[in-house]
Formats: structure tokens, sequence, C-alpha cells
């Protein structure tokens, strides 16, 4: 698995997790900011420069993140950004690993069943073949807003990915239901989404920040799934203040607003 790599290996380590259809490169411009930490982004098996490899399933993702922090990390212990699909791979992370992390943040996923999820297995494999025609592209980054002066490196990622790898993870992801384990996790975990995700990814974030004892749940108002390319501004503010114990942005809602 390629790990893209940044920073001193002395200072605290900082784990980024990718999403769906990009690779560890999707958080260049944050890893340049976090100066004062040793960052890892891995590319996951399909994805990026791993696209030699399949992808086989979440556990086996998480565990692959797992030997990554146990190995790289400074005290075998990591700081943890995922998502979308990198989050549904933290989130069972967490629940085979509850003692390996310190701060968490988990943006995008859920372990509930998304509304039609039958009929979206069937779509998506049905889109496979098409994953990297130019239409395809252009919609998942106009449904993501993906920046224009990003997009080359949006469509370059997307053709650099194994389709077979992209459909099994999307479907693994949507299918993730609660893991075992997520009770003993100490480390503060920090869950988001934008307002305008399922309703059932807000529910799932409500549930599982319940389960967690140091665990907090906020909305990024008016945005979508895609809110890291929409206001990467503020999703790196969110990063920095919760790992550094400060508030966090007032952009940002209490989950009370949605839920």
């Amino acid at each position: 698995m390629y790990i893209h790599e940044s920073g001193l290996k002395t200072q605290p380590t900082l784990v980024f997790l990718h999403g769906n259809g990009a690779n560890g490169s999707m958080w260049k411009s944050h890893m340049q900011r976090f100066t004062d930490y040793h960052c890892l982004a891995p590319d996951f098996p399909g994805f990026g420069q791993s696209n030699q490899e399949e992808w086989i399933s979440l556990d086996d993702s998480a565990n692959r993140v797992i030997d990554l922090i146990r190995q790289r990390a400074v005290n075998s212990c990591a700081h943890l950004v995922g998502l979308s699909l990198g989050s549904s791979v933290a989130i069972t992370l967490l629940g085979k690993a509850p003692d390996l992390t310190d701060h968490v943040i988990i943006d995008g996923a859920g372990v509930l069943p998304l509304p039609g999820l039958p009929l979206m297995k069937i779509g998506f494999r049905l889109l496979q073949p098409f994953l990297k025609t130019n239409f395809v592209i252009q919609t998942i980054a106009n449904s993501t807003k993906i920046p224009p002066d990003e997009y080359d490196d949006f469509r370059r990622n997307l053709r650099a990915m194994s389709s077979a790898s992209f459909t099994r993870s999307f479907i693994q992801a949507l299918s993730l239901r609660q893991p075992t384990g997520l009770e003993k996790v100490k480390s503060p975990v920090l869950f988001v989404a934008g307002e305008m995700e399922p309703a059932a990814v807000h529910q799932s974030n409500a549930l599982l920040a319940g389960i967690m004892p140091a665990a907090q749940y906020r909305i990024a108002p008016k945005m979508g799934h895609g809110w890291f390319a929409a206001a990467p501004d503020l999703h790196y503010r969110m990063i920095k203040a919760w790992l550094e114990n400060q508030p966090l942005p007032e952009e940002l809602a209490q989950a009370s607003s949605r839920t």
C-alpha cells in the first residue's frame, strides 16, 4: 500500500484516509499546512499508486492502516482523519483497535441503511464499465463540488483507480453496520457531515457519538457530501481545532440543530 508522507518522523503522527475514487494525494494541501505533524496518507488497494492491488474489504484496509500506525507512528499511536470511504475504514479500525488512536475525525460515513440501498448496489454495478468516461467523471465532480482548478487531478485519480475496486469498496461502505467494541474507544472522536447528507448519515452520527464517551457530532451547514472540496479552509480549521483541543469553528452547527 503506497503511502504519501510529509513532516518529521519525530512529530505526532496524523493519518489521513481518502474517499472513494480519490487517493492519498487528495490530502496534499492539508498535509502542506500541518507542518507540526508527521503526516501519512495511504492509497487504499485499487486506488492511486496502489492501483495494481485489488480492494478486498473494509476489514483488510483497516488492518493495513493498523499495521501502518503500529510500524510508523510515534509511540504506535496516531491522530486519524477519514473522509467518506476513509471514514468507513476508520469506523472499522476503531472497533478493531480502540486504543490505537489519539484524536479522530469521521466525516461523511455511517452505519445505518440508506433508503433504496439494494437499487443503489445494482446501479453501481451497472455503472462500473463507464466509470472512467468523461461524462461520469464530470458528473461525480459536479456532485462532490470539485473546484475547477482541481478537476484535472480529480480526473487523473479516477482514471488511475481500479473500477472493480471502486464498485466493491463503495458497496461495502454503504453496507457497513455498527462494529463491536466502539464503546471502548476513549479517544476524542468528532463525527461530522454536510447538512445535505442523507438523514441516515446524521442519525448514524448521533448514534455513534452517543456510544463513545468522548465523542461529539457537528454539521457543516448548507453543505453536501463534498464539503471537504467546497470549503477546504473550514475543513482544515476544523481538524486543527479538534487535534489541539480548541473550540471548533463557529461555522459548524451543533448536532441539536439537525436531529
